[in-house]
């Protein structure tokens, strides 16, 4: 079951809540209106020969792929038969070895799209149903050296496509598929197996889309992230789900633990799918994720809540993890349904916070755009805009273990083992 869009009832109150004191927020360094509400998280890439790097966002209404310069400038948009909003994230990888990257998107009325680095259209595909707030998967799953897309419907199904745009399987998995997917060797075959949600149960499946277990959950699910979590050179999956469980598993399914989430005002919310960093360096992984009842929460490796900051709005995607200022310490981003982007240190202190026109439901990017060794905040939100910030007191880039929605260009929401 797709994350649901639907406004909660307390969002209509008129509440205030009472932010704490904070550094001065970021800079803006430039904003640039594409024409549309953007639900999509942006991607920030080196697709053309030009200074700096580009941004790919999707605009909603607008219908459109829009690449933006490191400057904001629009460089092209692609918008030819996609007759629906675009609510998902594109994914980028040289997918025909020419060493320029592709971008693939996804939806849009039923569309799987692969564009040129420039924006011409290579392929498309008709799928069965659409795709919503989710993402394109891109990733060698069998290990042959070729490059396989994997995606999933609110129809219920995931497919697996060909760098070329040839359907190489697809798979019935229940009535509604539109989490995000994860992609990883969670077994240790040597191969990468394929995370994707549908209804209220995971699944896992093999190269060839065989299913290789199914976990049932209580709730419809958002999405699977996978690492190791807890050092032991296995990988786990963090799968988040509606009813406000974020359960752990092992590779081969079996349930390690389940973190019950807890909310002051009542009532069930549905969790992000985590982000992982290992915030003070004793070699495991911290959880971070956000709640459709308003708090962004850090877990340790064993489930155990270590600190919970409530923002009275919701944070329905992925937190991303870096040192955005270079002083050592990591700091944690979310973007906030009251149309702010929140910074957060490691110790639950907020560091500062932005805030846009309208609603903010998707991640905010960490990197390096102009190529100064310093890092920029790339950030999209339902008014229109694309911002690119300067965050305060910066100095050298730091260390960025989780630096965008699904922490890669290809989506996979896989960190690998260490």
């Amino acid at each position: 079951m797709a994350l649901k869009r639907t406004w909660p009832i307390w969002a209509s109150l008129a509440v205030v809540f009472a932010w704490p004191c904070f550094a001065a927020g970021p800079r803006v360094l430039w904003k640039t209106k594409v024409g549309g509400r953007i639900y999509s998280s942006p991607v920030v890439c080196d697709l053309l020969p030009s200074p700096g790097l580009e941004i790919v966002v999707c605009a909603s209404e607008g219908r459109k792929v829009i690449c933006l310069s490191a400057k904001g400038r629009a460089l092209w948009s692609f918008g030819e038969g996609l007759s629906a909003r675009l609510t998902t994230t594109p994914a980028a990888a040289d997918l025909d070895g020419d060493g320029n990257l592709e971008i693939v998107v996804a939806g849009g009325g039923g569309n799987l799209i692969c564009l040129g680095n420039a924006g011409a259209l290579r392929w498309r595909l008709k799928l069965e149903g659409e795709v919503d707030w989710s993402a394109p998967v891109i990733a060698d799953l069998d290990r042959d050296g070729s490059t396989e897309i994997v995606v999933s419907t609110n129809a219920g199904f995931a497919f697996c496509v060909g760098a070329t745009g040839n359907l190489l399987w697809k798979k019935k998995l229940g009535n509604q598929a539109s989490a995000l997917i994860s992609v990883a060797d969670v077994n240790s075959d040597g191969k990468q197996e394929v995370i994707v949600a549908a209804d209220r149960s995971l699944f896992c499946l093999d190269a060839k889309g065989e299913t290789l277990w199914q976990f049932q959950g209580r709730g419809g699910c958002s999405g699977a992230t996978t690492g190791d979590i807890d050092h032991d050179g296995r990988l786990e999956i963090l799968a988040a789900f509606e009813d406000q469980t974020l359960c752990c598993l092992t590779g081969a399914g079996q349930h390690k633990w389940t973190y019950h989430g807890g909310y002051a005002g009542g009532g069930a919310a549905t969790l992000s799918p985590p982000s992982l960093a290992d915030m003070d360096g004793d070699g495991r992984l911290e959880i971070f994720f956000g709640d459709t009842n308003g708090a962004l929460r850090c877990l340790n490796y064993r489930g155990e809540e270590l600190w919970c900051f409530t923002t009275g709005w919701w944070i329905s995607a992925p937190p991303t993890i870096g040192d955005i200022d270079g002083d050592g310490e990591l700091e944690v981003l979310a973007g906030c349904e009251d149309g702010s982007i929140l910074c957060l240190n490691s110790k639950r202190e907020v560091e500062w916070r932005f805030v846009t026109d309208f609603r903010v439901l998707s991640s905010p990017a960490l990197v390096d755009l102009d190529g100064d060794g310093r890092t920029e905040v790339v950030a999209t939100s339902n008014d229109n805009f694309v911002y690119c910030l300067e965050p305060p007191a910066r100095r050298a880039s730091g260390r960025l273990p989780w630096p965008m929605a699904r922490l890669n260009l290809a989506q996979t929401g896989a960190l690998p083992t260490r």
